[in-house]
């Protein structure tokens, strides 16, 4: 299974920013959203607090039009995304939307599952917008798949595009993912997946979203998010897509510092590990190659890439093939990660 094409929605700004309560200092936003915007295997930011655009309480900093104003400034290549919540999001909502509405390429509007009549009012205010919208039936799981398949229906009925299967508690097992998300193939719309790691489930249940025809799935880097977090960047990208060139991988470890300093004590696979994974190449091993990498002037994650791309298990293997100088820029393929590690 590969992502494909899938897109990949970054949660580290609007689900991430639940650890710090919603609580941003403006330059650490705009690196956060302009490091995001550099990978090239993101498509979508998700952006603003955690319960949307809206939110009083806690009361969110920067104020929603100026968080607005600090991601789309920093993005370029990279759309965003939000989630609008009834009750929360009203008129003036939607009309600060409309004012960024070129930066947009989904909003999603969420609702409890058992009551997607809730999405009718927003959905409405939404419809004049030249954006995609999305019906999120928040906790999927108090409903059935065929009851999902009513509110699918529902939305595509008032305008929405997109419809979301969300494991609000983290609690779904690959099959109970995969019966939800095969359901709701046939209404009309696209399906996305959000998912929590809650049970250890994350990786493999975003990995079923896809192989079942999912077109978007979450994730956050270093998994951070609300409760236990979300579904991994770093190990979803790494593991199943096809385009993680080196330059992303160094952009990816890079991050990890920045991601330290939002958020503090925050943290999931570090990137040289998920590399050693993917390359099988057992980690007491790195002294080896951190001396090797000196020896050739390269970069340590460089040559953890390289290792990674061309089956090399061991340094004596890397020394073998990789050539000094030489520039790269094909991605680590997913087959890599099919390897067993040493």
């Amino acid at each position: 299974m590969t992502l494909g094409d899938a897109t990949v929605v970054e949660e580290i700004v609007r689900d991430g920013c639940y650890v710090s309560d919603f609580q941003f200092d403006p330059p650490d936003l705009a690196a956060l959203a302009g490091r995001v915007d550099d990978l090239s295997f993101v498509d979508l930011l998700d952006v603003g607090p955690g319960t949307g655009f809206g939110t009083t309480t806690p009361e969110p900093t920067p104020p929603d039009a100026r968080h607005l104003d600090i991601v789309a400034d920093a993005t370029d290549q990279t759309g965003l995304t939000t989630l609008m919540l009834p009750g929360v999001a009203g008129q003036s909502e939607v009309d600060l939307i409309a004012s960024y509405e070129d930066a947009f390429d989904l909003v999603r509007v969420g609702v409890d599952a058992d009551d997607p009549h809730a999405a009718r009012p927003l959905l409405r205010e939404l419809a004049d917008l030249d954006v995609r919208t999305s019906l999120n039936l928040l906790k999927t799981y108090l409903i059935s798949p065929s009851e999902a398949v009513d509110a699918a229906h529902f939305g595509v009925e008032h305008g929405a595009e997109v419809v979301y299967v969300v494991d609000s508690a983290g609690g779904f097992t690959p099959e109970d993912v995969g019966t939800y998300v095969t359901s709701m193939i046939d209404t009309g719309a696209a399906v996305g997946y959000h998912g929590h790691d809650n049970i250890g489930f994350g990786l493999a249940n975003a990995a079923t979203a896809i192989d079942c025809g999912a077109s978007y799935v979450d994730a956050s880097l270093q998994g951070i998010g609300r409760s236990a977090g979300n579904t991994q960047t770093e190990l979803l990208c790494g593991r199943y897509a096809s385009d993680v060139s080196r330059a992303d991988w160094r952009r990816l470890r890079d991050l990890e510092d920045l991601v330290e300093s939002v958020y503090p004590g925050e943290s999931g696979v570090a990137v040289d590990d998920v590399l050693y994974g993917l390359a099988g190449f057992h980690s007491s091993f790195s002294d080896q190659l951190r001396a090797l990498a000196a020896e050739y002037d390269a970069s340590f994650t460089d040559l953890l890439v390289f290792a990674a791309k061309h089956d090399c298990s061991t340094v004596d293997d890397v020394r073998r093939t990789y050539e000094p100088g030489r520039q790269e820029s094909a991605p680590v393929q997913p087959d890599a990660a099919e390897r067993s590690t040493n």
